[in-house]
């Protein structure tokens, strides 16, 4: 690939050191085939240049033979990247591989889709957003930021994002983004656009006040919410218009879910449907490079491989994080406020169900890294909403290619000692406990650059 655009943190960190703790924020990535290999090897390296939008990679030929591929491993490659939204192949006198940056919209669409293999519910996309809602609240009251001004158009995701963006954070601005879309997309209540309540509380820098506010309009959490369903991640994926492999896609993964055309060959997935050849070989290979399943030559088609893992979400968020250019401090800030509130959410789960909820962390062998990524990772699916665990890995890979500090800061050893007696607040229920513990260590986390980092 071309020279680095923000690739000094990726080269002060190392290849291997960066390959691990990488793993521990996409998980296990199993590539299906060269081309899949391909694909995440592309995906590695404009990350670590910072994902830079527009720049030329190359002629196809050029491209191919850096990649050393051959010519149908290469194709099928370039085929994946251009329907994910994360290349740009144009023919002709000066044209070649350009890089573009995935949409909010398709990271949406694989969102949902993860969550309906889940077969998680709608609640967790609420819960997520009045997580996101009370994290921009909280910076905003903490930096004392202006209200957005009322003669201003408000935007049309809601209170939150332009909150946000007046409190000078772009990252909560894009998740609060984020959340709307997603709620927006399962037919669940509008975020308004300004509230007098909130506002006040706000101005008075009163936080018990605006979180009472923040719950009034997110609502009461339906426990019975419905599961969500793939024809949401179809409306979903076809959000961005572009991309109508994508919503094949999800489509196919429907059919697939419910015992439809797991012997169809792809020609005849393209003539049933009225796609093109290439639309239905694009979305075969999305399916199958985010390990959602497994194709098979010939007239076996392909069958569903559960379960569904969060590795193609965190694929699509992290580029469009760096590509965004946010900047390495508003990222660990968004972190630490996301970390934070996995700590209450554990232990309510807890408390409601009279129950350990997951085996305890082994005893601490020293304040190691790697060690801090395994804790915070389990904290985080204790806390209960797959959404919140994704986005925080999501926000940590991101963090890692674009944040300048060192990897392991020095006062590591005090987050991780507060998450143990965070994971031990969880384990007895104590909800008052973890949520002073996750207060203290959200104070940790906030210090300057040069405190612990890469939490996901």
């Amino acid at each position: 690939m071309p020279g680095m655009v923000r690739g000094d943190r990726a080269r002060a960190i190392g290849a291997d050191e960066l390959q691990h703790v990488s793993d521990r924020m996409l998980g296990n990535v199993e590539t299906a085939s060269l081309a899949h290999e391909a694909v995440l090897g592309v995906e590695m390296g404009l990350l670590r240049q910072g994902w830079p939008v527009g720049q030329s990679l190359g002629a196809l030929p050029e491209v191919r033979k850096r990649l050393g591929i051959g010519r149908p491993a290469f194709r099928e490659a370039v085929t994946i990247l251009e329907a994910r939204g994360l290349l740009d192949v144009r023919r002709g006198p000066g044209g070649g591989l350009f890089v573009a940056a995935p949409a909010l919209e398709d990271v949406v669409g694989a969102v949902v889709m993860y969550l309906a293999l889940g077969q998680k519910t709608h609640a967790c996309i609420g819960e997520f957003r009045l997580l996101v809602w009370r994290a921009i609240v909280d910076v905003a009251i903490g930096r004392r930021a202006s209200l957005p001004d009322r003669t201003a158009t408000a935007g049309v995701d809601g209170f939150a994002a332009d909150l946000a963006e007046q409190s000078g954070k772009p990252t909560l601005a894009l998740l609060a983004r984020l959340a709307e879309m997603l709620v927006r997309i399962s037919h669940g209540p509008a975020a308004p656009a300004r509230d007098d309540v909130l506002e006040a509380a706000i101005q008075r820098g009163d936080p018990a006040k605006a979180f009472a506010q923040l719950d009034d309009l997110a609502g009461v959490a339906d426990r019975d919410a419905p599961t969500v369903a793939l024809e949401v991640a179809e409306r979903a994926f076809s959000l961005s218009g572009r991309k109508s492999a994508m919503a094949l896609a999800a489509r196919m993964t429907r059919e697939l879910s419910e015992g439809l055309g797991t012997q169809e060959a792809e020609w005849e997935t393209a003539e049933r449907l009225g796609y093109t050849d290439n639309v239905v070989r694009q979305a075969r290979r999305i399916l199958q490079d985010f390990g959602i399943v497994r194709c098979h030559k010939g007239r076996k088609g392909a069958e569903l491989a559960p379960p569904a893992a969060p590795t193609g979400v965190i694929r699509l968020l992290a580029p469009c994080l760096v590509a965004s250019a946010t900047p390495a401090l508003d990222l660990r800030e968004t972190i630490a406020y996301l970390v934070s509130s996995a700590p209450v959410l554990a232990a309510r789960r807890v408390k409601v169900a009279d129950r350990d909820p997951a085996a305890p962390v082994a005893p601490w062998a020293g304040a190691d890294a790697f060690e801090a990524l395994t804790i915070e990772n389990h904290l985080l699916e204790l806390s209960g909403n797959p959404l919140l665990a994704i986005i925080v890995r999501s926000l940590g890979l991101a963090n890692i290619f674009v944040g300048s500090a060192p990897l392991v800061p020095p006062d590591r050893g005090d987050v991780i000692a507060i998450t143990r007696r965070i994971l031990d607040a969880v384990g007895a229920g104590d909800v008052v406990a973890a949520g002073s513990l996750a207060r203290m260590k959200l104070e940790v986390m906030l210090r300057p650059a040069e405190s612990y980092l890469a939490v996901a």
